[in-house]
């Protein structure tokens, strides 16, 4: 069985990193610019039918505008809720911390294997 030896994380060479992160800020600004561009858009196309159509068209648009709405609601309170409890502060620890307590397990298992 091989043995898996307390894995470190490496230093971080910053300029080498930079332009990975800068094109995901990028990257990221512009898809929701353009995703939050769409949903206005859907939005006012909503609301022109409703106003010129009257309240039938209303009904048929009103679900699918608050259902929008709410997954929307969800996502950001989703997103501020792991932004404000530091989900976002060391994306790389949890992969370190997942190897260690791998190790842990198989330490245990051949202990078990041994008795």
């Amino acid at each position: 069985m091989m043995r898996l030896e307390s894995v470190k994380p490496q230093p971080v060479d910053r300029d080498r990193s930079r332009a990975p992160r800068l094109f995901l800020w990028v990257f990221s600004i512009l898809m929701v610019l353009t995703a939050g561009t769409a949903f206005i858009m859907k939005l006012i196309d909503f609301y022109v039918t409703a106003t010129r159509e009257g309240a039938a068209a209303l009904g048929s648009f009103l679900i699918p505008v608050l259902n929008y709405l709410c997954i929307a609601a969800g996502f950001a309170a989703l997103f501020i809720w792991a932004h404000s409890r530091g989900q976002f502060r060391n994306v790389e620890a949890p992969k370190y911390r997942m190897l260690e307590q791998n190790r842990k397990w198989d330490l245990e298992w051949e202990r078990e294997q041994q008795r």
